[in-house]
């Protein structure tokens, strides 16, 4: 069983624990490209629930048709979450039964970060500079986050316990859909299955999500959310975990995930596209084609991708995305949950991801150092 490396470093009003590696970013998915603006729009709790409660499902997919700031175990490994709905605005409060948090499920101590047989974790100092200056607002929730240069092939994390996925979950609904493309597309056929994946990522569609659970469970939801789970247990995704469907209560379960599950996640979909991996392409395409760019696009340069996937709920601000066509691209990953004050929290995620694209893309990381890091 490989342990992670961990290092405490000081962070802004609150002590984090990091966990660094170096890794072997060899798999799937990468996000479309798509121009930033130069400033995170601040959307109120009931906007945010949105998210979970989707829009208009989209086209079919083209070219798919054949085929508590707390203590981190030394070992973090993916593991299964539960797929999130967003609400509309009206929604936000009463629908979001989910909007209360539910009691955060344990972590993994004894899993492995990541696929097993990979290179072993090593401490990389310029990620450990980097992590050690992010900072995350005191009084205004728990966070945690994930960085990968995939250029150099290093990454590390700060504080990556589970945490509530809210529409995080979507990515592994969509990965377990695909794991099961050709059997869905025969019994409802490819344009239901297409369009409910583009609606659900695209503009975090809740009732698309919940189609396609129900799909790969022959109809029945619950046995949906065991094939997304065995899904997630089957490729290492250990801290994620689906418990229920979106926009339902989550009084006796909850969907999880970590920012490592969602960074892995995004890894694969970025290599296999890479690689000319076709359902890595189709997973790839959707993220760039995501319509809320409010968070780690919102402060990118001009000219700048992002392939991307929030989430929301009343007091949870989450963004997972691969910045690419830059110099040295990246997988970022924030999570947050007690969050007080939303629009804060979707800035702090917004600046946090400007703050390392420019570490890693700024003057300074091109003559061969680090950016500055406040």
């Amino acid at each position: 069983m490989r342990h992670w490396p961990v290092k405490t470093a000081g962070m802004v009003l609150a002590a984090s624990v990091l966990a660094f590696t170096q890794l072997s970013c060899g798999t799937e998915k990468t996000e479309e490209p798509v121009s930033q603006t130069a400033e995170a729009p601040e959307i109120s709790a009931s906007e945010a629930a949105r998210e979970e409660s989707g829009e208009t499902a989209g086209p079919s997919l083209p070219g798919v048709s054949e085929t508590p700031e707390a203590e981190v175990s030394e070992t973090v490994k993916p593991t299964q979450e539960t797929g999130e709905v967003s609400p509309s605005p009206e929604q936000e409060g009463a629908a979001e039964g989910e909007g209360t948090l539910s009691p955060p499920s344990e972590s993994a101590p004894d899993s492995v970060f990541g696929q097993p047989e990979t290179s072993e974790p090593t401490t990389d100092q310029k990620m450990q500079t980097l992590l050690s200056g992010l900072a995350f607002p005191a009084g205004n929730g728990t966070w945690s986050a994930y960085v990968c240069n995939l250029a150099e092939n290093t990454d590390g994390a700060v504080n990556p316990q589970r945490q509530q996925a809210a529409s995080l979950i979507k990515l592994f609904i969509m990965g377990a859909v695909y794991e099961n493309y050709d059997a869905l597309v025969s019994q409802y056929g490819q344009g239901s299955v297409d369009g409910n994946l583009h609606s659900m990522i695209t503009v975090s569609d809740n009732d698309a999500a919940n189609a396609l659970v129900s799909y790969l469970g022959g109809g029945d939801g619950t046995a949906g959310m065991n094939i997304v789970n065995q899904y997630c247990s089957a490729n290492g995704y250990s801290s994620t975990h689906m418990g229920r469907l979106l926009l339902q209560s989550n009084e006796f379960d909850d969907n999880y995930t970590s920012v490592i599950d969602c960074g892995y996640f995004l890894k694969r979909v970025y290599e296999g596209n890479k690689e000319g991996d076709p359902v890595a392409a189709a997973e790839f395409s959707l993220l760039a084609e995501q319509t809320r760019r409010n968070k780690i696009p919102a402060q990118m340069p001009e000219g700048v991708s992002v392939a991307n996937k929030t989430g929301e709920l009343a007091d949870v601000e989450n963004d997972a995305g691969i910045i690419y066509n830059v110099q040295n691209d990246l997988i970022v990953v924030f999570m947050s949950e007690n969050v007080t004050e939303a629009g804060s929290a979707q800035s702090t995620i917004a600046s946090l991801s400007r703050q390392v694209y420019d570490y890693y893309n700024g003057p300074a990381a091109e003559s061969g150092g680090g950016g500055a890091v406040a």
